[in-house]
C-alpha cells in the first residue's frame, strides 16, 4: 500500500474512533442518576418518596441485562423476563423532550404488556431508535414514536 492509501486508512479509522467516543460520551450524558440502595424494599421506599417529591411515577424494571451495568442483569437461576432489578421514577414528558442519550420507557411493539426501557440513540423521519447500554447494536427494526412513547426516566433505584 503507498503512503496515500495509508493516510486516508489512518484518518478514516481516525474518524470512526472519535465518532463512537462522541456517541457513547452522549449515551452516558442521557442516564439520569443512579441510587445504589441496600435491598428491594429500601429501593422502592426511596423511589417513592422521589416519584411523590418530584411527580413522578415509579416504574418496575425487568433484569433483562440489555441495560447493564447501569441496571443489573437477573442473576443466575433467575428469569430475566420475571425478575425486577431496578425501579426506575418516570417524570411526565412529551415525545418532543426525547434526546439523544434519554433514557425512555416505551411499549414495544413486540410486547405491548410490559414497559421497555433504553436509551434513544438517533432520531429518523419514523421517530427515535433506541439501544441498551449493553446490547451490541441498537434496535433498527422498531422505533419509538408519540403513539408509544409512555415518559423519560428522571432517577434509577438499584439494589445489591
Amino acid at each position: 500500500m503507498n503512503r496515500i492509501g495509508i493516510v486516508v486508512a489512518v484518518c478514516i479509522l481516525a474518524a470512526l474512533v472519535a465518532f463512537a467516543w462522541l456517541h457513547q460520551r452522549t449515551m452516558q450524558a442521557g442516564l439520569p442518576p443512579r441510587e445504589p440502595c441496600d435491598n428491594r424494599a429500601d429501593a422502592m421506599a426511596k423511589a417513592g418518596a422521589f416519584a411523590k417529591a418530584h411527580g413522578g411515577t415509579v416504574i418496575a424494571v425487568l433484569g433483562t441485562g440489555s441495560m447493564a451495568p447501569y441496571i443489573p442483569a437477573a442473576p443466575a437461576g433467575e428469569d430475566p423476563r420475571r425478575y425486577i432489578a431496578a425501579y426506575v421514577v418516570m417524570m411526565p414528558a412529551a415525545f418532543s423532550d426525547i434526546r439523544a442519550g434519554s433514557l425512555c420507557i416505551y411499549r414495544a411493539d413486540w410486547d405491548v404488556n410490559l414497559y421497555m426501557l433504553h436509551q434513544a440513540a438517533q432520531r429518523d423521519g419514523l421517530g427515535w431508535v433506541m439501544s441498551g447500554l449493553h446490547n451490541a447494536r441498537s434496535e433498527a427494526a422498531w422505533r419509538v414514536t408519540p403513539a408509544n412513547f409512555i415518559g423519560i426516566a428522571g432517577k434509577v433505584f438499584v439494589w445489591k
